[in-house]
C-alpha cells in the first residue's frame, strides 16, 4: 500500500488530503442535524418534507450539474460543491427556527451530488487503467478513518457547550465552516487541472445543454444499461427507513446491538476496501462487483428471518444497505460499489463522465418514490415484503444488466495513460 501511494499523482494525494478534512469537519454534525432541526421546532413531518425537498433537489439539479462539469471541468464544479457545503455550514450556524433550514438542506444535498463523484471522476481520470480500484478503496478507506473520531470529538463540544440542546449543538457548525474553506484552498491551490478537463471540446461549447445530452445518449450505447442498473440500485430506499425498525421492533434489537452492528459493519469494510479494490484490477471489477454484491443478498436474507441477534449481528457484517449512509459502507457487500464505481467511469470518456453522472443523478427520484412505497406495505403490515422486494428487483434486473457490461472500457480509455 505504501508503496503504491507514493507512485500515486500529486492531485490524489490533493484529493485524500481535502475530502479528508470536509469528512471529518461534515461527521461532527451529521448525526445531530435532524435533532438540530427538531429544537428548532421542526416536527417528524417537517423532518420527512425537508428530506425529500432536498432529494428532490439534487435530481433535477443533476442534469445541468452534469453538464456544466463536462462543460468547466472537475477542478472548478469541485470547489463549487465544496462551497456550497461552506454556505450549509454557515446558515446552520445562524438558523433560528427549522424554516431557515431549507436552503442549507437542499444546498448539502446538490453539494454532496456533486463533491463524491467528481472525487471519484478525478481518482479515475489521474490513476493508470489497472490501478483504478485499488486507488478509490484507498481513498474510502482513508476518508472512513478520518471521520472516525468526529462522533466523540463532537460529543465533547455539545458537553461543553450546554449540552443537548440547539445551542449545544450550534458549535459543530462554527468548526464546520473554516474546516470547509480549508478544503477549498487545499484544491484551490494544489489540485492542478486535468489535461483533458483544462478545456471542453469545441463540440460542447456549441451545443446547449439539451443538445448535448441527447447527443450522449444517441453516442453512448452502454449508458442506457447504466441507467436501468443504477435504477434497480436506487430501489433498495424501499426498505432503508425500515431495517432499523424491523431490527427492533421485531427482532428484539436494542441500542447496544444497533450499535454493534453498526460498529463491525464500518470495520468489515475497512479491512475488505484495499483486497476488494486489488482484486478488481486483477481479475475484474464485474466478477468482484457480482461475487460481493451476493453477500448483501444473504446480509438481507438472514435480516428477514434472523432467529437471534447473532445471526443479526453476521447480517450487518455480510451487509445491510440500511448501513451504508457512506460511500462502499454496509459490511463486507457494501465495498462492492469501489468496483462498480471503476466500472462505471470507465465506460465513458473523459469528457462525457460528467453528462452521464448528470443523468444517473436524476434517477435519485426513483429513490423517493421508492421510500413513499415503502411506507405504505410497512403500514399494510407487508414488514417482509419491504425487505425483500428490492433484491429480488436487485436479481431480476441489476445481475442481468451488469453482465451485459462489457468487463473492461475501450481501447482508447483504458490507455489514455
Amino acid at each position: 500500500m505504501f508503496s503504491f501511494f507514493k507512485r500515486l499523482d500529486r492531485r490524489f494525494k490533493v484529493l485524500l488530503a481535502s475530502i479528508g478534512v470536509l469528512s471529518w469537519s461534515s461527521g461532527l454534525s451529521s448525526q445531530y442535524n435532524q435533532l438540530y432541526a427538531t429544537f428548532l421546532g421542526a416536527d417528524p413531518i417537517n423532518l420527512g418534507s425537508l428530506e425529500s425537498l432536498g432529494g428532490a433537489a439534487s435530481a433535477f439539479f443533476s442534469v445541468p450539474a452534469g453538464w456544466f462539469i463536462d462543460r468547466f471541468g472537475a477542478k472548478k464544479m469541485l470547489i463549487f460543491g465544496i462551497s456550497l457545503i461552506t454556505v450549509t455550514a454557515v446558515i446552520y450556524s445562524c438558523a433560528l427556527n427549522w424554516l431557515m433550514l431549507i436552503p442549507a438542506i437542499v444546498l448539502a444535498r446538490v453539494g454532496m451530488w456533486l463533491i463524491m463523484p467528481l472525487a471519484d471522476m478525478i481518482i479515475v481520470e489521474v490513476t493508470d487503467y489497472g490501478k483504478r480500484s485499488f486507488a478509490i478503496s484507498i481513498s474510502r478507506v482513508i476518508w472512513t478513518i478520518s471521520s472516525l473520531f468526529s462522533p466523540f470529538i463532537a460529543a465533547i463540544m455539545i458537553s461543553y457547550s450546554g449540552g443537548m440542546s440547539a445551542e449545544g449543538i450550534r458549535p459543530l457548525y462554527f468548526v464546520q465552516i473554516p474546516a470547509s474553506l480549508l478544503a477549498i484552498l487545499l484544491v484551490l491551490a494544489k489540485l492542478e487541472h486535468q489535461p483533458t478537463q483544462k478545456l471542453p471540446s469545441q463540440q460542447l461549447r456549441k451545443l446547449d445543454l439539451i443538445q448535448s445530452y441527447k447527443q450522449l445518449i444517441e453516442s453512448e450505447k452502454l449508458l442506457k444499461h447504466w441507467m436501468v442498473a443504477i435504477a434497480a440500485m436506487n430501489f433498495w430506499a424501499i426498505s432503508l427507513p425500515y431495517i432499523p425498525l424491523w431490527m427492533v421492533k421485531v427482532k428484539g434489537a436494542d441500542q447496544n446491538i444497533l450499535g454493534l452492528i453498526g460498529t463491525l459493519s464500518i470495520l468489515s469494510s475497512l479491512l475488505i476496501m484495499m483486497p476488494i479494490g486489488k482484486l478488481s484490477d486483477t481479475i475484474g471489477c464485474k466478477k468482484v462487483f457480482l461475487l460481493f454484491r451476493s453477500l448483501i443478498y444473504a446480509g438481507t436474507l438472514l435480516l428477514t428471518w434472523a432467529p437471534n441477534h447473532i445471526i443479526l449481528i453476521i447480517a450487518g457484517i455480510l451487509g445491510l444497505t440500511a448501513l451504508m449512509g457512506a460511500p462502499g459502507m454496509g459490511g463486507i457487500g457494501g465495498a462492492s460499489s469501489i468496483p462498480l464505481i471503476t466500472m462505471f467511469f470507465e465506460s465513458f470518456s473523459p469528457e462525457k463522465r460528467g453528462r452521464a453522472q448528470g443523468l444517473v443523478g436524476l434517477l435519485n427520484l426513483i429513490s423517493s418514490m421508492a421510500a413513499l412505497l415503502g411506507g405504505i406495505l410497512w403500514n399494510m403490515g407487508y414488514m417482509e415484503v419491504v425487505l425483500l422486494l428490492p433484491l429480488l428487483t436487485d436479481i431480476l434486473i441489476l445481475v442481468p444488466t451488469i453482465v451485459r457490461l462489457p468487463e473492461k472500457p475501450s481501447d482508447g480509455q483504458s490507455s489514455q495513460h
